[in-house]
């Protein structure tokens, strides 16, 4: 075997040149043993029995800037893996292009949580897992060993990029996936590596990723010696997919199809208008507008005019007004293989102004985390009640008692816990559920503390607040929202 790497070829003429510019040979020499068979394939194809040498390639030159994303395709056989490991092992000799991390050096735990394996904190590990195609809560709460094969290999990806390397190295690229998952996750990774300035080298034989990666440098290996070098791709602004994206009026049947990757249970609302997104012939996400809340403390305080129709009108004339000026988002689904390339972002934008109202709202908890809604064009009203005074108590007693934020979610632990205190202390500590919750949990849910606990959870996790005004000119006397941060307001309570 010969392998030349030279040292990085300096044009004459040039003082300073942007790029590393590699040079690469690598080649086999390999004889047969003198056998029947051997002899049988010499004697057929007229070879003589000395050494072959095999060239993979020769003096093929390769030049990379620190930063960026190289794709090496062709046919398989062709020597992609090998050129490949030659390039990684020649970056890592500079420093710009140090650490150099391999994919499949990574090692992970059977047992590992997948949102306790990246990011510092709740907040990035979500933002990292979802840049790989991962954004799904019921994703984020298994382990390791309980994913799919691509769901592992993206995961490895989301591990890799949350090490800040310099370097990224990954052979066989996508090549478990089947290619919209594929194409997604290509469009998805060239765009972290390249936030991050990560130097992307990646190797497969499916060349239908060019549009998603738009590698910097395109390395395309043919069977035999023969390979060609592209530079300076056009860079991807949207994922390919998109480009055939179509947002027509949806059903019902097209949110019950989707329901099941929503992470919230339950009934939408009385539903109002039903709009869906697909890709080709695949039903790829879907948005569900319902009547608004009658009561909404932070609506009260992003629009004053709300208070003033409610003592003006009142009743029922008051619910019209409310129903004629307000729609309200209440689920936006999309499909696990399309999340991350813009695809909810689209479906709220394109849909808000399609539903005919002044105001469209919504609550979302993943809000927080997720900022789509207001990429999408929506403001978030900086609202904090502050907590009921009964809800305060409810939380002082439990946590003197033992029961933590664990407890609290968990049923089995909740139930425990329950029958390990004092008769004297779990009555009182169901009538400060009760007084906590209020409402439907304290009539129907008195021989069930477990449940007002976890009521008192959801009331904890409160969602935010948004709003979006719409620019056509029939509203143009209505005002616009307050979204700056506005003071509390203790005595207005949401619905």
């Amino acid at each position: 075997m010969r392998i030349e790497l030279s040292d990085p070829v300096i044009p004459k003429g040039f003082v300073h040149l942007p790029k590393r510019a590699f040079r690469l040979s690598r080649s086999f020499e390999t004889s047969a043993p003198r056998r029947r068979r051997v002899l049988d394939v010499h004697d057929a194809f007229g070879l003589g029995l000395g050494t072959k040498k095999f060239v993979v390639y020769d003096k093929l030159v390769v030049d990379i800037d620190p930063g960026d994303v190289v794709f090496i395709t062709g046919e398989s056989g062709g020597g992609k893996s090998l050129l490949l490991k030659d390039l990684a092992a020649r970056l890592a000799s500079f420093r710009e292009f140090r650490p150099v991390l391999k994919l499949n050096d990574i090692k992970v735990p059977s047992n590992e949580l997948v949102i306790e394996g990246v990011g510092s904190d709740t907040r990035r590990a979500i933002e990292s897992l979802s840049t790989v195609g991962l954004g799904e809560a019921f994703v984020f709460l298994r382990r390791f060993r309980e994913l799919s094969d691509g769901q592992k290999f993206r995961y490895l990806l989301a591990k890799a990029l949350d090490r800040s390397p310099k370097t990224l190295v990954v052979d066989e690229f996508c090549s478990n996936l089947d290619r919209t998952t594929a194409k997604v996750l290509a469009f998805l990774v060239q765009r972290r590596a390249r936030a991050q300035r990560v130097t992307l080298l990646v190797a497969t034989s499916h060349d239908d990723l060019i549009e998603d990666l738009g590698p910097d440098v395109l390395v395309k290996k043919a069977f035999g010696s023969k390979a060609d070098v592209t530079y300076d791709l056009p860079r991807p602004r949207s994922c390919s997919l998109m480009s055939h994206m179509v947002i027509t009026e949806g059903t019902w049947q097209d949110y019950k199809q989707l329901a099941e990757f929503h992470y919230r249970g339950g009934s939408p609302g009385f539903r109002r208008a039903v709009y869906s997104a697909r890709l080709g012939n695949e039903l790829a996400g879907v948005i569900v507008y319902v009547a608004p809340h009658r009561e909404l403390a932070a609506r009260n305080a992003a629009l004053p005019i709300v208070k003033e129709m409610r003592s003006k009108l009142g009743g029922s004339a008051f619910l019209k007004w409310m129903n004629d000026h307000f729609v309200r988002i209440s689920r936006v689904v999309v499909h696990p293989k399309f999340r991350g390339i813009g695809l909810g972002v689209e479906l709220v934008r394109r849909t808000m102004p399609l539903v005919g109202k002044p105001y469209v709202e919504t609550l979302a908890v993943m809000a927080r985390y997720n900022p789509f809604f207001e990429r999408a064009g929506m403001r978030r009203v900086q609202f904090d009640r502050g907590l009921p005074a009964a809800v305060e108590d409810a939380l002082e007693l439990l946590d003197g008692l033992g029961a933590d934020d664990f407890v609290l979610r968990d049923e089995g632990l909740f139930k425990r816990w329950y029958r390990s205190i004092e008769p004297s202390a779990r009555r009182k500590v169901l009538k400060l559920l009760k007084a906590a919750v209020g409402g439907y949990w304290a009539t129907q849910s008195s021989k069930d503390p477990s449940e007002m606990a976890r009521a008192l959870v959801k009331l904890l996790a409160r969602p935010q607040y948004l709003i979006w005004k719409n620019p056509d000119s029939r509203y143009g006397s209505l005002p616009e929202p307050i979204t700056c941060p506005l003071p509390s307001a203790p005595q207005e309570q949401a619905s």
